[in-house]
């Protein structure tokens, strides 16, 4: 029989013992109120969020991103909107008609996070698609640490040190560097899937219960990236491993638990396999999507900050991938790390924790070493990218599991702190966490909201057919996506920034849309299209209309008179071209009066 959530099935005696001297000296033992502990540490995770990165937002979470804005963001949104509205019309959630019409397009290889966007269906309905995004944003690095703090709270029965700890990995740089991807920042089921195991392996949750919650959790994990779900399966059999080689005493505990992991994991795959994983199997990439050789951590960035003019000519070498993945830890964390090696040298679960950084920091740095910028050697992890699924993984990504390990690590070291010199160990993890904190000010946050009025006052109603096949020419690209969500799908486009475009939606460099510049990555603007090209495409793709933004609206004008079309609607920020000549195969409409 399982125990109630506020109550702790671990004896007293046991609790004592597990916690050493630091959990004694703490005077709270565990069984007090552990509910209500958790949901202050949770409120206190969030208020550091909203001071770190929403003090700029209040009244602007309609207007504003938390984040730089962008083309990712923009495609967030429209999957934020994409799930619930795909759910209410009865469409199909892993296909989409709304882009890359007239054929659309198979969404299983495509981070739509439909979990995140269903339960956000009330605030996007309510609020819209931006709020949304912006509160799933802030919740990203509290509910990290949440889960960080059950983990660490589990093992050290201290709430401060686990407090600490939860920090640590709820702010750690991968997450502040994935907070433009949802996708990737919303990993709080990682740390909640230890800590379900941890109280499986000590007894205090019981078989079915352990089973029922893990696949929950597991379930929740799939539903917000798919990729993340499989690096963390990699972790956990190497992790698993670890413990069974270190652990001999108990072995037959262990073993039964990873039965259990084993056969919620076969109830997962079970839940899945005929509506998602048959159909990303049938058209999953035939290489991988991303180079990982360019797209892991340079050695030197697990000790360079994310900026610094001091750092500067050294940062300005390694990729923009290695900066963007957050495998920095510090100086401060790493002598933490190095420190609490040497003092806990005598326990077994030291050298675990140990060896699971040392492999989880190999793997961040991808198929090949890299110092400097330099490529050095390859390394023997490089046979991983062969995997199917792991091959499409981004190596500097991994280094989540580092930061959750290295959370734990200084929980645990900062519990068994005592003697005069305990306020060394505080004194090195508090430098090591404000290290962490990033400088919001001075980096590119906050990004305004260009929505046309077009789109957000429902113009678009009484200009656009419903249905109609429609190519929307923004100032960035992947403007486009978060436009047709906020005119709740109501028109298709022939095109779609949903990141890398499926082999069967090829077929011209028009796939990609039209813009007046990219904004990711400083990449060039594409060359304007000819005449012939564009006409031949709009005629290919059925498209009808074409909305342009006022300020793109000088870079392709003159193609697009030249190519027969003309304006039929000018005001609210963009301007609606259509056909002139039946020739073009496009039909032409008149604007109709807005109701």
């Amino acid at each position: 029989m399982t125990t109630p959530a506020t109550e702790e099935a671990v004896p007293e005696r046991d609790v004592e013992t597990r916690a050493d001297i630091a959990t004694q000296r703490t005077g709270v033992p565990l069984r007090s109120r552990p509910a209500l502990r958790a949901l202050g540490a949770f409120l206190a995770y969030a208020s550091m969020s909203i001071a770190i990165w929403g003090r700029l937002l209040v009244g602007h979470l309609d207007s504003r991103y938390v984040t730089s804005g962008g083309p990712d963001p923009s495609f967030f949104r429209w999957a934020i909107g994409w799930a619930p509205w795909a759910v209410a019309h009865g469409h199909n959630l892993l296909f989409s008609d709304r882009v890359f019409a007239p054929q659309g397009v198979n969404l299983t290889w495509v981070t739509i996070s439909p979990g995140p966007a269903l339960v956000m269906a009330p605030t996007t309905r309510a609020f819209g698609t931006l709020v949304s995004l912006n509160v799933l944003t802030l919740l990203a690095p509290p509910l990290a640490a949440w889960a960080a703090f059950l983990v660490c709270i589990r093992l050290t029965r201290s709430f401060w040190p686990s407090f600490v700890g939860g920090f640590l990995f709820g702010f750690c740089t991968y997450i502040t560097g994935q907070m433009n991807h949802p996708n990737l920042a919303l990993v709080f089921p990682i740390p909640l899937a230890v800590y379900l195991v941890i109280r499986r392996i000590e007894g205090s949750l019981g078989a079915r219960a352990f089973v029922a919650l893990l696949t929950l959790t597991l379930l929740g994990l799939f539903s917000i990236s798919t990729e993340v779900f499989a690096t963390a399966a990699l972790f956990g059999a190497a992790a698993w491993c670890i413990v069974l080689i270190l652990d001999r005493e108990d072995r037959r505990r262990i073993v039964r638990t990873l039965g259990l992991v084993g056969l919620a994991y076969a109830i997962v795959v079970g839940c899945l396999l005929i509506p998602y994983i048959l159909p990303a199997l049938r058209t999953a990439p035939t290489a991988s999507i991303h180079k990982p050789d360019h797209a892991s951590a340079d050695l030197m960035r697990f000790m360079l900050p994310l900026g610094g003019a001091a750092l500067r000519s050294i940062a300005s070498r390694i990729t923009g991938a290695s900066l963007r993945g957050g495998a920095y830890l510090g100086v401060a964390l790493i002598g933490l790390v190095v420190a609490f090696a040497v003092t806990e040298r005598r326990r077994k679960e030291t050298w675990g924790l140990i060896a699971f950084i040392l492999v989880s920091a190999l793997l961040t740095m991808g198929p090949a070493l890299h110092v400097a910028g330099d490529r050095v050697s390859s390394l023997p992890t490089a046979v991983l990218w062969q995997l199917p699924l792991i091959r499409n993984a981004i190596p500097n990504r991994f280094a989540a599991y580092t930061d959750l390990a290295v959370a734990v690590v200084a929980a645990l070291w900062l519990a068994r702190a005592r003697g005069p010199f305990a306020w060394s160990r505080w004194a090195l993890a508090g430098i090591g966490a404000v290290m962490l904190i990033p400088s919001v000010g001075a980096g590119p946050w906050h990004g305004q909201d260009r929505t046309p009025a077009f789109f957000e006052d429902h113009t678009y109603a009484s200009v656009l057919q419903p249905d109609e096949n429609v190519l929307i020419v923004p100032t960035t690209n992947g403007d486009e996506m978060s436009w047709q969500a906020t005119a709740d799908f109501s028109f298709r486009m022939p095109e779609g920034y949903v990141g890398v475009i499926p082999t069967a939606n090829r077929g011209s460099r028009l796939d990609r849309g039209l813009s007046a510049k990219t904004g990711a990555w400083g990449r060039p603007r594409k060359p304007i299209p000819t005449t012939s090209e564009l006409t031949s495409w709009l005629r290919a793709k059925g498209v009808t209309a074409v909305v342009v933004d006022d300020l793109a609206r000088p870079t392709f004008e003159a193609v697009l008179r030249s190519a027969g079309l003309a304006p039929v609607y000018e005001g609210e920020g963009v301007s609606v071209w259509r056909a002139q000549s039946p020739t073009l195969g496009l039909r032409a409409r008149k604007a109709r009066p807005r109701s």
